[in-house]
């Protein structure tokens, strides 16, 4: 990991007030207390599992995306940094919000760039002084990111799938700080909830479970999905992760993150067919598509006998309906 640039500059407001900026007005020097710096911050980022999304396409009004641009052609990261400060205190004027410190970082990791927007409080800290005594000292709080944000710069140039991220951090990912970098929000529930099936399969291979216990996984994954969708509440990885090694809760999560899946942290559900993956059985062949509930496995309505699948009472007008169709359609073949 190479750190190319880093800058750190502070917007001081509280609740129901404006806010003002306080910028450093150079960038800082990488050192080797800079660079373990950099290097804590992207495993926390990476630990939290971002959300995923992507530029909005109006970039009037939402202009980081055009600042970045700028910087890419003309190398000036701290102009570009003190211009997104304004973008942000802009989105920060509102009576909700409070100040923080926020560091801006372009560092490269295994040939790809990438531009981290990261926003951090102060925490206090004790140490010892040379005469023995205790002396409160204020430090930023690297464990504790209260919002961050994460451009690809290669997928971004590529136009290559989703190259924006987002921590929850120790705050929800507020609206403004969406808005500050102009981003679609997020990636769509559908496609992460097929990526989270894929990689449940993958994970429960590879730690060699046995089909009793995956069975017993998907099923209370399903559960937890579907309390969530009525409850109106997002789907947490680190809760599925919980279900799916009760006896290491982490593991599932180390899992995604060593072998680099984009699945996001939270997934909002806008209705039960983003998630039809996990709740339903599709059976595809040759002149016909079958789609069903797995729910109607345990309850006896569809069993299978052999090779055959056997649907168990079927109102009779809907198969005299069917059947009656098919023996029309029969009739009139043979009187031509």
């Amino acid at each position: 990991m190479e750190v190319k640039k880093i800058v750190l500059h502070r917007i001081d407001k509280e609740k129901k007030e404006k806010g003002t900026l306080k910028f450093s007005n150079k960038l800082m020097e990488i050192d080797e207390t800079v660079i373990g710096f950099v290097e804590r911050l992207i495993k926390i980022y990476n630990s939290k599992n971002p959300s995923q999304g992507t530029f909005e396409e109006d970039d009037v009004n939402y202009p980081f995306q055009v600042k970045v641009k700028e910087y890419l052609e003309n190398q000036d990261f701290l102009t570009f940094t003190t211009d997104a400060m304004h973008i942000l205190k802009s989105r920060m004027d509102i009576n909700t919000t409070t100040g923080g410190y926020v560091v801006f970082i372009h560092y490269v990791e295994k040939q790809v760039d990438f531009i981290i927007s990261s926003m951090m409080d102060k925490d206090t800290q004790y140490t010892n002084t040379e005469e023995l005594g205790i002396q409160k000292l204020m430090t930023l709080n690297i464990e504790k990111l209260a919002r961050a944000n994460r451009l690809n710069l290669d997928k971004w140039k590529n136009n290559n799938g989703r190259y924006l991220t987002f921590i929850k951090g120790t705050r929800a990912v507020s609206q403004y700080f969406v808005k500050f970098i102009g981003a679609t929000d997020i990636s769509s529930a559908k496609e992460n909830f097929k990526k989270l099936k894929d990689t449940i399969k993958q994970y429960v291979v590879e730690e060699k479970i046995s089909r009793k216990q995956q069975d017993a996984i998907r099923e209370k994954v399903s559960s937890y999905i579907n309390k969530c969708f009525l409850d109106k509440s997002d789907v947490e990885i680190e809760s599925v992760s919980a279900i799916v090694n009760t006896q290491s809760p982490l593991s599932f999560l180390e899992f995604i993150s060593k072998n680099e899946i984009e699945i996001s942290g939270r997934i909002g559900i806008h209705s039960k067919g983003d998630f039809d993956n996990f709740t339903r059985s599709i059976l595809k062949e040759d002149g016909y598509h079958l789609v069903f509930e797995k729910e109607l496995i345990k309850k006896g309505k569809i069993t299978r006998d052999g090779n055959c699948i056997v649907i168990h009472d079927v109102p009779t007008d809907k198969l005299n309906s069917t059947f009656d169709i098919i023996n029309s359609e029969k009739d009139e073949s043979i009187t031509e």
